[in-house]
């Protein structure tokens, strides 16, 4: 055994540049959305307070006629196949064209395994019976298959944006929420189906972020075990190669989370403030639970995107290839 080889041998595995840090708080937000999912199940279509919430909010988005409500409908018209195959196509063309064929199998395993999650959920594991007088007798629709088709699209994109992140990001959050809202205004969906889409649609993003991240913390760890080994290489050392988040992204998921922390306060004090027993038949109170629920809607989605740019592993520079010794 030569000196260098001895010296490797008895040298420790350096440390990961990627930290666990990311992966498990993913994890645990990955948890802790699809524990949301079931107590949304539970209260929002098991109890008959819940159900008449659903219904006061249903109808006050059928009889607000704002602008919020004509963007809405717009944006949920959007919804179609056509155009979900074809930004799901852009997303695949973006991990190409950038290098990066690794991130289509934990993109498709996002869309697939979300939106597959809530046909289940809709048609196997929960199912709706009327509970108190005023609800109307429909089949069940929880969680919203549109507005999980339409989140895990969002969310793909945003992932697969590379630089664009920061602008992808919020056109994609104004998209995503304004379709959720949309299936509300046009009578697809009751409120519960499309907070229960988004937190089907969170759990599985978080999911895949925390796997993918301990995945690359993995192989960063290998790389950095032989990198110098046999043949001296060129640049920076992997050890100390420790990816950030660039300042554009931070700076946008501090607005987002923001913009999501005021969304869902804003929104929690409304259907709190709302005058009970609830009056299912009160125009105001209607309109009062349809504003409440559009700001849950729009903050819980973008608290979602936000936490997105922070947890995901941000990506690591190639390593320069290694120098040749005559």
């Amino acid at each position: 055994m030569t000196a260098l080889e001895s010296l490797s041998a008895a040298e420790p595995a350096p440390p990961s540049p990627v930290g666990l840090a990311r992966p498990l708080l993913s994890l645990l937000v990955a948890a802790v959305c699809g524990a949301a999912v079931a107590m949304m199940a539970r209260g929002a279509v098991g109890t008959a307070s819940g159900q008449r919430l659903d219904q006061l909010t249903l109808s006050g988005s059928r009889n607000h006629d704002g602008l919020l409500s004509r963007i809405a409908e717009l944006a949920v018209e959007t919804v179609s196949m056509p155009v979900i195959i074809a930004l799901l196509a852009l997303t695949a063309v973006i991990a190409l064209l950038r290098r990066r064929p690794a991130l289509l199998l934990p993109l498709a395993s996002l869309v697939l395994g979300a939106n597959l999650t809530t046909q289940v959920i809709k048609h196997l594991l929960v199912s709706r019976e009327v509970l108190g007088p005023g609800i109307e007798p429909t089949t069940n629709s929880f969680p919203s298959g549109h507005s999980t088709l339409a989140a895990t699209t969002m969310i793909a994109l945003v992932l697969v944006a590379g630089r664009a992140r920061p602008l992808v990001a919020p056109l994609g959050l104004l998209w995503s929420g304004a379709a959720g809202i949309g299936t509300l205004v046009t009578g697809w969906h009751r409120p519960s189906d499309v907070i229960g889409a988004i937190a089907v649609s969170a759990a599985w993003t978080f999911l895949v972020l925390g796997v993918d991240g301990l995945h690359t913390r993995r192989r960063l760890r290998r790389a950095a075990a032989h990198a110098g080994r046999g043949r001296r290489r060129r640049g920076r050392d992997l050890r100390h190669d420790v990816p950030r988040l660039p300042r554009a992204e931070l700076a946008c998921a501090l607005v987002l989370g923001a913009i999501g922390a005021v969304g869902l306060v804003a929104g929690a004090a409304g259907i709190a403030g709302l005058p009970l027993p609830l009056d299912l038949a009160d125009r105001a109170s209607q309109l009062a639970a349809f504003r409440a629920t559009g700001a849950v809607i729009a903050g819980a989605t973008a608290a979602w995107v936000a936490l997105v740019l922070v947890l995901r592993t941000p990506s690591v520079l190639r390593t320069p290839p290694a120098e040749r010794v005559p």
